[in-house]
């Protein structure tokens, strides 16, 4: 009898080996979690936030006053002058490890991926829609929650989530959540990558502005003859593209998921990967060799310049928040006087202005005048605000006619502003 056991009983094929994350993916999405963290918590928090009800702008956990432009004009100079940093030294580093399209667009491939894992599904094939439908839930269920959290940097959270459970309660705060969730949920099913490609502004900037001295992801054509031809860097690239073609592709967005993909392909044969941040094409700018400040892309006079400019408006920002400048007040009569049988009255025109960062409550008080009180006897002030208003000094009934020099005390703690006046006291 034949033996035909070769036949039924065969050694399992040696699976394929997975691939190993490298060592940019596991910063890259730590810091795409810790970003979206910050998106959630800062407006929870009032770590930041403009809320257009009460006009009230919260910065860096602080309170003040949502006209207060002087203040948003060099924090949105701020935002400037980083945006302008990084793409100056650093390139696409933005659009590849911090950019929220970016960090979006990851976690619907994933799980679009992840969820055909699970259910061992591919176009075609049954489970298929399922597969498909789950993932369209999954994004439209992010699309909300992200949603609700855009709503809070202009609304207070507690009426943000009221209006999204009841939108006709409220109508304002409800359609900024579900019209947000709506482009959101257009973007991740459809547009994704496509977005950074053809819609995003960020790409051309950064033609302007960049250099030979810009940080950017580069295959390293002096060692060309070493590559394999396993194409593994362009079958892990999210954007679509091959390096291999050339540094600065408008569709690079210096993810490093193609450095990895060589460094792991390659190490496996005792070989540095082919792909590699260069600062220019130059073939001895490999970082090993540069120094600390070469390493953070400062190179020349002209990079100084620029990246100077994010300290320098930090630091009027720190100040505009946290400093604390003078109190100023003037007093103008206006030429009302009364005597009454309660009372003698005289007119006023008050202006203050307070030079401190949040909402300051001056105090009111008369010297020189016995029995003499302010009305109203405090003044309430916005930040860094001036405010014009009359008050009324009045005297005792059995003040005697004639003039009198008198003092209004305007105080806020410790600092005070005296300021001279006359009362007139007419004749009854």
């Amino acid at each position: 009898m034949q033996d035909l056991s070769d036949r039924i009983i065969q050694t399992a094929p040696k699976s394929v080996p997975r691939r190993r994350v490298g060592r940019l993916h596991g910063p890259r999405r730590l810091g795409q979690v810790v970003l979206g963290v910050l998106f959630v918590l800062l407006p929870l928090t009032n770590g930041l936030r403009l809320d257009v009800r009460r006009d009230t702008f919260y910065f860096a956990w602080h309170k003040t006053a949502a006209h207060d432009l002087f203040l948003l004009f060099w924090v949105s100079l701020l935002a400037v002058a980083v945006g302008l940093t990084v793409a100056f030294l650093y390139g696409r580093l933005w659009c590849g490890w911090a950019c929220p399209q970016t960090a979006a667009s990851d976690f619907a491939e994933s799980l679009r991926k992840r969820l055909d894992q699970a259910l061992k599904t591919r176009p075609g094939k049954p489970r298929f829609r399922l597969s498909r439908t789950l993932w369209g839930l999954g994004i439209a269920a992010m699309a909300w929650s992200s949603g609700l959290v855009l709503a809070c940097y202009w609304f207070a959270p507690a009426e943000v989530w009221a209006a999204a459970l009841a939108p006709a309660s409220d109508p304002a705060p409800a359609l900024t959540v579900y019209l947000s969730a709506a482009v959101l949920t257009v973007d991740m099913l459809w547009l994704r990558r496509r977005f950074c490609t053809h819609v995003c502004p960020y790409g051309p900037l950064l033609g302007t502005v960049a250099d030979q001295n810009t940080l950017a992801v580069r295959y390293l054509t002096e060692r060309g003859g070493e590559c394999i031809g396993c194409h593994q860097c362009e079958v892990d690239c999210p954007m679509g593209i091959d390096i291999k073609e050339g540094v600065g592709q408008h569709g690079c967005i210096s993810c490093g998921e193609c450095v990895d993909s060589c460094h792991v392909v390659l190490g496996r044969r005792g070989t540095p990967g082919l792909i590699a941040f260069r600062y220019g094409t130059a073939p001895d700018r490999a970082m090993s060799a540069l120094t600390l400040r070469q390493k953070l892309g400062l190179w020349d006079a002209r990079r100084w310049a620029v990246f100077l400019t994010v300290p320098l408006c930090l630091g009027v920002v720190l100040w505009l928040l946290f400093g604390h400048g003078p109190l100023s007040a003037s007093l103008t009569a206006s030429g009302a006087m009364a005597r009454t049988p309660a009372d003698v009255r005289n007119g006023y025109l008050l202006t203050v202005v307070s030079g401190q960062p949040q909402v300051s409550t001056l105090a009111l008080s008369v010297i020189g005048l016995p029995g003499a009180t302010v009305e109203p006897p405090a003044v309430r002030v916005q930040p860094r605000d001036s405010r014009t208003l009359p008050i009324v000094i009045h005297a005792p009934a059995g003040t005697p006619p004639g003039r009198t020099r008198l003092t209004l005390r305007v105080s806020r703690g410790t600092d005070a502003q005296n300021l001279t006046a006359i009362f007139y006291a007419p004749r009854p």
